[in-house]
């Protein structure tokens, strides 16, 4: 039988699968829920993760029980070694018949080899957010990518929470909002289904639900896009911030990676890029100054921003492949596109 490889984009809300032949020819696919293991635990992880691939094996008109050549997959939360390599045991022992072998990596890292062999920079903006840069050799140095009690900045759980906040120091008199909080309370009240902000509080602990938290950053899109100051502010912010993520792992590029024709790739992945309209003025800004600071000048001459057009899925089915020692052909021209570009004047 022909050899069948699995991938697995495995995000904070919500997951796919996919199910490819060694020409990259998609023979099945499949959705589910959150698959990050330090949210739902290991159990619900795999869980998930046996069910889609069951889904995606019966779409494709494959035997459920006979197994894939490997199954490759770009956690959310997939970072360290001693984790992975429990899910990978407790996987085998639980699914015998999922797949012969397994290769886990990180969200970050399965979005760029979906996009390109010739490395990149990855930048996540959906419930969480994390940063990756890829030199052309293979060699990684990231950024974030620590959860929302450490980092997620530039996040929709960060610009929910920031926008709450402001809300909650106005209130207290703690600290002046930057803009009027009327539009951003009152959108607070309506999506929590509260009275005040007494009643956050559950939302915030005993009943905390990152992706339910994270979801209020739509509405305040939609405030943004009726022209409401604060939440215009909010976006704003998050571009700078995930600016200068890009910012902290330029100066590990190797050459080749920031002198290509699209200057610096940057793979944007993620709910919040949708709003790329209201992080732009933020963003831009941050990466205009960091392309004439010490470290960078002469060598940061300008950027693209791509957008998957494919599941990071396809990465992660590859990077397995690759790993149990086959390959997957990848038409990497149909997987990503190029939304935005800019160059630096050559003064800088």
């Amino acid at each position: 039988m022909t050899a069948v490889y699995g991938g697995i984009e495995g995000g904070g809300t919500h997951s796919s699968a996919v199910l490819l032949s060694g020409d990259g020819k998609i023979l099945g696919e499949a959705e589910g829920p959150c698959t990050n293991h330090w949210l739902i635990g290991v159990d619900k992880c795999l869980e998930t993760i046996n069910e889609m691939v069951q889904k995606a094996k019966i779409a494709a008109g494959l035997d459920p029980n006979t197994p894939l050549r490997c199954l490759g997959m770009s956690l959310s939360g997939g970072e360290q070694k001693d984790a992975i390599d429990k899910l990978i045991a407790v996987m085998k022992e639980r699914y015998p018949h999922l797949s012969e072998h397994y290769f886990i990596t990180t969200d970050a890292i399965g979005a760029i080899a979906t996009a390109s062999d010739r490395g990149g920079v990855v930048l996540i903006s959906g419930t969480g957010s994390n940063c990756k840069l890829v030199n052309p050799d293979g060699s990684e140095i990231g950024c974030g990518g620590w959860g929302h009690l450490m980092g997620d900045e530039g996040s929709a759980f960060w610009i929910a929470h920031l926008a709450v906040k402001t809300v909650f120091d106005a209130k207290d008199n703690l600290v002046a909002p930057p803009h009027d909080i009327t539009y951003v309370k009152k959108a607070m009240e309506e999506y929590f289904q509260v009275s005040d902000l007494m009643g956050i509080l559950p939302h915030l602990y005993r009943n905390f639900q990152k992706s339910f938290f994270a979801g209020f950053c739509k509405k305040l899109a939609e405030g943004a896009e009726a022209g409401d100051a604060l939440c215009r502010h909010v976006f704003a912010e998050a571009g700078r911030v995930l600016a200068k993520h890009v910012h902290a792992v330029l100066p590990a590029a190797q050459e080749p990676l920031l002198s290509g024709e699209l200057g610096v790739p940057i793979l944007c992945v993620g709910s919040v890029w949708k709003s790329w309209s209201l992080l732009k003025p933020g963003f831009t800004e941050v990466l205009e100054q960091a392309a004439s600071s010490e470290k960078l000048r002469g060598r940061f001459h300008g950027y693209s921003l791509l957008v998957l057009l494919q599941s990071s899925a396809l990465g992660g089915a590859s990077l397995g492949a690759r790993r149990s020692g086959s390959s997957i052909s990848m038409d990497y021209g149909a997987n990503a596109k190029i939304f935005f570009q800019h160059f630096f004047s050559s003064s800088q």
